[in-house]
Parts: C-alpha cells; structure tokens; sequence
C-alpha cells in the first residue's frame, strides 16, 4: 500500500485497452479480453527492502464470465492469498505479510490527530473489491472442479 495513496484509483502510466489487447491479442470466439495494468509500486513503498517489479500490462484472455480475479490469475502467476481470501501479493510481490500499512513511521506509532497521509476511502474500498473477486473466484473455482 502506498504511502502516498491520494492518486491510488489509477496506476501510473497510461494504458488503454487498445494498447494492451489490440493487435497483439486478437479477439478468440467464445472468450472474452481483460487488459490488465499491473504497477507494483515505488521502492519507497515497498518493505523489508524489497524492490518492486516493473510495472507492466498483460492481455488476458478468459472465458465470458471470469471475473476480474480470474483475468488477473491468467496473466500474473504466482498470486499469494491469506486464510481470508484478501490478495497478498502478485507475481510473488511481496514475498511475505499482507496488506501491511506503509506511512513510513516506526511499527505501532501513533498518528496525530488530523494527519490524513493514509490510505483513502476510495483505496480501501478497492482492496475490499479485490478481495471480495478473490474470495468468488477461489470459489468459482471449486464450484467448477466439483462439477
């Protein structure tokens, strides 16, 4: 999670569908393409000294009704979940912990009143969102081995 994350609704850089799934990826019948911006972040974001992988974008191609973690599996293996289903890391980033608070203070520091440098609403709403498609897609999953 980015220390600065007023900007975090979108990743840096700018990539439109045509440019990930254009002529690159050509449109299979009977599926559907996901153009998928991955930005893993700064290296002053990143903890345990860590540096993050380059950013890059991916074209997934996927059955009609994937969903959007479906379309992430296809294009950036390894992904790390915890017990709860929330997504921990991608392409094996970051190689331990969880969703960890980056606001470059010491562990267990309180912040003053009125210090806003956290994560927005709009952030955490988005990792909820990105759970939650994990949490369906796992089941999906399961749901579709069964059957």
């Amino acid at each position: 999670m980015s220390k600065d994350s007023a900007d975090a609704a979108k990743p840096r850089g700018a990539a439109g569908f045509d440019a990930v799934c254009g002529a690159g990826t050509p449109a299979r019948e009977g599926t559907k393409r996901v153009g998928v911006v991955l930005d893993f972040g700064t290296p002053a974001d990143a903890a345990g000294g860590e540096t993050p992988p380059a950013g890059r974008t991916a074209c997934a191609q996927v059955a009609p009704d994937a969903s959007a973690a479906e379309a992430l599996a296809a294009v950036a293996k390894p992904l790390r979940y915890d017990s709860n289903a929330l997504l921990c890391a991608i392409e094996g980033y970051p190689r331990t912990g969880c969703g960890e608070k980056v606001n470059g203070e010491e562990p267990g520091k309180q912040k003053a009143d009125g210090d806003d440098s956290g994560p927005s609403m709009g952030l955490i709403a988005g990792v909820g969102v990105v759970a939650v498609l994990g949490a369906a897609a796992v089941w999906q999953a399961r749901r579709r081995r069964r059957g």
